[in-house]
């Protein structure tokens, strides 16, 4: 049964399946005007939220992370398997987090630190799966949304 925190946050967390079965092409058919390719955001995502389950798992200690090293020059992967790999990563730590969700406990010192932290990886989730979600409609490989009621189900 989950606790009453992953009820909170239950739905906080979806990528409206944004990063699910991506390709190369899906990747590199990105609008050229964007700020940042679907790449950088991937593995930006990646290391934000390596930060922040840090932060999560670690709430006594001061965790320091320079945001602008969090984006990657590369604009593409090089091959399928690496973008793979990037999205394994990204999948698992979405994991690793639905499990430290079930932890909380009210009680428990640092509480409130935990959900703020938790608060705001979702709404930094929510902000980048926008930006990948427009691009990759703009080039033809997302649902537009009068579909997405048959393409998420």
């Amino acid at each position: 049964m989950p606790n009453q925190f992953q009820t909170l946050f239950a739905g906080s967390f979806d990528t409206f399946k944004v990063f699910d079965n991506l390709t190369l092409n899906d990747i590199n058919t990105a609008p050229a005007n964007a700020p940042k390719t679907i790449w950088q955001i991937l593995n930006h995502l990646i290391k934000w939220q390596g930060y922040q389950l840090a932060q999560i798992k670690n709430i006594d200690k001061a965790i320091i992370l320079n945001e602008e090293e969090t984006w990657i020059n590369e604009q593409q992967p090089a091959t399928q398997d690496e973008l793979d790999k990037a999205l394994a990563v990204f999948k698992g730590q979405q994991q690793i987090l639905a499990m430290e969700l079930s932890l909380f406990d009210e009680k428990a010192p640092g509480i409130s630190q935990k959900l703020k932290i938790v608060q705001d990886l979702s709404i930094h989730l929510s902000f980048h799966v926008g930006e990948v979600v427009l691009m990759r409609r703009m080039a033809g490989t997302y649902p537009l949304p009068h579909q997405m009621r048959d393409f998420l189900s």
